[in-house]
């Protein structure tokens, strides 16, 4: 925490310029109050804003990523008032402090336009990472655990690649033999491909979450997000199993029907489970 402190005081004056620039070119200043939650469609580390008059009345609710609070309408923020001192320019930031509701490093921006106030939280993790000013400990973590990832990623790629290469050559060279049961030739073919697929959409998901587009995520369901769409990927690979599974009884033994009902109810079980995970990301 202390080291984090200390390297927002040293790059204050390039983190202060950086959010003025941002808030400038994409106009946040002109957003109205009730609207002021499109302010985090450009501001990745921003955790709330609200508006308030000169007095410091609190003029529109106070906007969180994912929800809004109204209940504090027309009341004075006194806290906001005490620690707020503007400069000429209009604007001010506060030193680093532990947040209430979250429980985490936080700064506060205020930026004077026409008659009101705008207050911008910062979450101050998210703030350094975001603008590369982290430590040299958290550098050589970030690309430590990059790197493994990488390698996990393009390992399972290769795996999913080969699964699929053999998977064709199988099917090729036995598609003409006499002896081969056709049928069990294209189940076994397509339950290694399906299986390839799946391989395959996992080290996607690895290296564009964790290695390519890492920065650029939300970081507070990134992890959440890519166990969704792992979890996607097996939902699939598992009805496309089961589909086959049911032609495969159709053709030789009914009463093995309920091995293939009981495939499709854990399918269903799952989906079930996955919208329930989805809403509360959602919620959260």
């Amino acid at each position: 925490m202390k080291e984090l402190i200390s390297i927002f005081q040293k790059n204050r004056t390039d983190i202060l310029k950086h959010l003025m620039d941002t808030i400038e070119i994409n106009e946040i200043k002109n957003i109205k109050n009730e609207n002021l939650n499109e302010a985090f469609f450009y501001l990745a580390a921003l955790e709330t804003v609200y508006a308030v008059d000169e007095n410091y009345t609190q003029l529109s609710p106070i906007f969180n990523r994912n929800q809004k609070n109204g209940a504090y309408l027309d009341e004075v923020k006194k806290r906001l008032k005490e620690n707020t001192h503007l400069n000429k320019e209009g604007y001010f930031i506060s030193a680093p402090y532990v947040s209430e509701k979250t429980n985490k490093l936080v700064v506060t921006l205020v930026r004077k336009i026409d008659d009101r106030l705008i207050a911008f939280d910062f979450d101050l993790y998210k703030l350094m990472k975001e603008l590369r000013h982290t430590g040299f400990k958290e550098k050589i973590f970030l690309f430590g655990s990059k790197s493994i990832y990488a390698f996990i990623g393009l390992s399972l790629t290769l795996f999913a690649i080969l699964l699929v290469a053999y998977s064709l050559y199988d099917f090729s060279n036995n598609i003409f033999n006499n002896d081969t049961n056709i049928f069990q030739l294209i189940f076994r073919s397509a339950i290694g491909l399906t299986l390839g697929l799946a391989i395959f959409d996992l080290a996607k998901n690895l290296l564009e979450h964790e290695v390519v587009f890492k920065d650029e995520y939300n970081e507070a369901h990134g992890g959440n997000r890519l166990l969704v769409k792992f979890m996607i990927s097996i939902v699939i690979a598992l009805a496309i199993e089961s589909l086959m599974m049911v032609f495969k009884i159709a053709i030789s033994n009914y009463k093995e029907m309920i091995h293939a009902a009981i495939l499709i109810l854990s399918i269903g079980f799952l989906l079930i489970a996955m919208s329930q995970f989805n809403k509360y990301l959602n919620n959260k």
